[in-house]
């Protein structure tokens, strides 16, 4: 009787922990969709982003990410939780977080096509820059003849807790550090930011889009909109990332036509 109830209860605790596990995966699988963002196509983008240095290296400029972005002092260290997420100029960096329960108030879907020359149906904003993005991508083909096409727009941070942890476990932390930003401190929680490419690179975010027309005329006139690119070329051991051509923060106009100009920083404008 006592090997029968032995038994039973190596039975019993089985198909608990079998629940168990099955919870967890679940979960994973939930947090990992955001807005319409499905776990599939972020990390589709992740392989994407993965592949920037391969390009560079192609083009015979210099494969070595880390001395490009080797970290400040001070990277990730005295973490300062910011007051106000919802401010325009909200600044979400190495040193700067959102709070893990911080979600825009003011999301919609921008009118505008995504990768694979769809409408929009997944990637949110918020309302100011959602509204602008829509200006900056209709003035692209009526005065250039280009189209550009949105990748990734918020993230929770959730999400980003997800990603992060992918290119960690492919990448290595070190690696992964110089271009995927830790969970609160990515500026794509913020609903703020964007990532735009084109055809002319396959829809990839990669260094490339920096060098073609639609890459050189978004980063010529995307302040008219509000927009900045986020993180410059050369200006890596600043950002703590890698140039990052397709990526697009919204400031409002006055700001980022001040930044563009003076070939600024976001940190640098809001330390003037």
């Amino acid at each position: 009787m006592k090997w029968m109830e032995l038994v039973r209860k190596r039975i019993e605790l089985k198909f608990i922990l079998g629940l168990v596990l099955m919870v967890s995966v679940l979960s994973v699988s939930n947090y990992l969709t955001i807005s319409g963002e499905s776990d599939a196509k972020l990390l589709e983008d992740s392989s994407k982003v993965s592949q920037v240095q391969e390009d560079r290296a192609k083009d015979g400029e210099n494969p070595s990410l880390e001395e490009e972005t080797q970290d400040k002092p001070g990277f990730y260290e005295n973490i300062v939780t910011v007051a106000d997420g919802d401010a325009t100029l909200v600044l979400v960096n190495k040193n700067y977080a959102l709070d893990s329960n911080y979600e825009p108030y003011d999301l919609v879907l921008p009118n505008v096509l995504t990768v694979g020359g769809n409408r929009n149906q997944s990637i949110y904003l918020r309302e100011e820059a959602a509204f602008y993005l829509e200006q900056l991508f209709t003035t692209a083909r009526e005065e250039a003849g280009l189209i550009l096409l949105a990748r990734s727009g918020y993230r929770s941070y959730d999400t980003q807790v997800a990603l992060y942890q992918r290119y960690v476990s492919e990448s290595g932390q070190e690696a992964a550090d110089k271009f995927s930003a830790r969970a609160g401190h990515s500026e794509h929680q913020t609903g703020l930011a964007i990532d735009v490419t084109s055809d002319s690179v396959d829809g990839d975010l990669s260094i490339l889009f920096g060098e073609t027309n639609e890459g050189i005329w978004l980063k010529e006139n995307a302040h008219r909109f509000g927009f900045i690119i986020r993180y410059l070329e050369g200006r890596e051991s600043e950002t703590g990332y890698q140039y990052e051509p397709w990526h697009l923060r919204y400031v409002g106009t006055e700001a980022a036509t001040e930044i563009y100009e003076n070939n600024w920083i976001l940190e640098q404008y809001l330390n003037q």
